[in-house]
């Protein structure tokens, strides 16, 4: 097998999705021409074409050459492009082959979890960069210091890498530092059983060759045997401790936390970040003021804007876990009433965990959910959106129909959260022009 550094052209199938596009800018920068499908132009593939990579929606006249590396998205069927009959050859590979090849000529420090991993990944990138350390990155996210999850750095400096569970991606990846946040019920339709998932991890982990950072307050993590690892949490014996609502505790002093992120459970990822941290030798004081200075990443309960002191967010959560945690920080952190857009993401993942779902939702002041985003799922008898009940959840099938409900149901101070994978996300900017109209 050649070297990844080798090809000096790199064709990307599915360009446009958040991972994928993040490895292609890293490459882009790295020196190679890159170029890539997607089905439709979108404002990721606006921000590619910004950074000097080209898309294109149109496959039809793409041929194999030998000397070209094709990386594939999960999300396409390698049998319905023209590399169907060149799926053997060394240069035809998928996304978690990539990455298995690229750790073995880079450092990684690995962040994975069933939550909180890409906005980890962005945080401590951005920690590095702030210190004028020039590592390089990949994650599956917009942030506001760097625009597409993708940047190539120093070549003697350390690659941080979301390291993604989904499809066993993290399987390959030799991982030299490793976060862990938690892990959860989710890709259980891939994995068959929570036990299968955690064992997933559990070899992962222990294939790390130096450090592990620990969440301890995750059950599934304690049980874990490990080696050489250091501990955050809100429990007395870790090494990095949390107190809410913006205490962290580091060498047996106390420290205030300074940071846009709001809720219990960014805390906890930042705790996780200081602990990677501080193996390469950063300061606390230095972590923190970088902390104080991030902003966050795209649909990680954003801000998107106001209509008569109704606030508007955004936010990517789409498992149980994830959703009470946004609603709950939410809540806490503002006043009047919360008003949640949610749209179920994936007819599997809502089968599985339907009725946490619902309940997570209730703790919402009103929530209206929409029909289900199939990201490419065919529909599963008797799975729908709804079967959504609750005295203060209600169906709505088109997305088109939620400005109006919005308009007639909001008082001034109350809040607007959307909440999906899917494109659900478009749905806050298109309520607010309705409403300024």
């Amino acid at each position: 097998m050649k070297s990844i550094k080798q090809y000096k052209e790199v064709f990307i199938l599915g360009i446009g999705g958040s991972g994928m596009s993040s490895i292609a800018k890293y490459l882009s920068q790295r020196g190679a021409i890159v170029k890539g499908y997607d089905q439709r132009s979108s404002y990721i593939t606006n921000l590619l074409e910004n950074d000097g990579v080209t898309t294109t929606q149109e496959m039809d006249n793409e041929c194999y050459n030998k000397d070209i590396l094709y990386i594939i998205s999960s999300a396409f069927k390698i049998e319905n492009t023209f590399l169907n009959n060149y799926q053997s050859q060394e240069n035809v590979m998928t996304r978690p082959m990539f990455l298995h090849l690229l750790s073995k000529e880079v450092e990684i420090i690995g962040i994975t979890g069933s939550h909180g991993k890409t906005s980890t990944t962005a945080l401590i990138s951005h920690i590095f960069h702030y210190n004028n350390v020039n590592v390089s990155y990949i994650y599956g996210g917009v942030s506001s210091f760097g625009n597409i999850g993708g940047h190539f750095g120093d070549e003697n400096l350390p690659l941080v890498l979301e390291t993604d569970e989904a499809f066993n991606t993290f399987e390959n990846i030799e991982i030299d530092n490793l976060l862990v946040t938690n892990i959860d019920n989710d890709h259980l339709d891939y994995f068959e059983s929570f036990t299968n998932l955690v064992d997933a991890f559990t070899q992962v982990i222990n294939k790390v060759k130096q450090t592990v950072v620990i969440n301890h307050d995750d059950d599934n993590l304690r049980k874990i045997q490990i080696n050489n690892f250091i501990t955050y949490g809100e429990h007395k014996e870790v090494d990095i401790r949390i107190r809410e609502p913006n205490i962290i505790s580091y060498q047996k002093k106390n420290h205030t936390v300074d940071s846009a992120l709001i809720g219990k459970h960014y805390l906890s990822n930042i705790a996780g970040a200081i602990a990677l941290c501080t193996l390469y030798k950063l300061s606390i004081s230095e972590i923190l003021e970088a902390i104080s200075k991030f902003s966050g990443v795209k649909r990680r309960l954003e801000y998107i804007g106001t209509y008569k002191e109704v606030k508007f967010y955004d936010d990517y959560g789409h498992h149980p876990t994830e959703i009470k945690a946004t609603i709950s920080a939410l809540k806490k952190n503002t006043l009047g009433k919360l008003f949640v857009i949610f749209q179920p993401h994936r007819f599997t993942r809502t089968r599985d965990n339907f009725e946490q779902l619902q309940e997570s939702l209730e703790d919402a002041d009103f929530a209206v959910v929409t029909d289900v985003y199939s990201a490419g799922e065919e529909p599963i008898p008797g799975i729908s959106s709804k079967n959504f009940k609750g005295k203060n959840i209600k169906y709505i099938k088109s997305l088109r129909s939620v400005p109006i409900y919005i308009k007639e149901n909001i008082k001034s101070g109350d809040n607007v959260l959307t909440l999906g994978a899917g494109d659900v996300t478009l749905l806050g900017p298109q309520i607010l022009k309705y409403l300024n109209d």
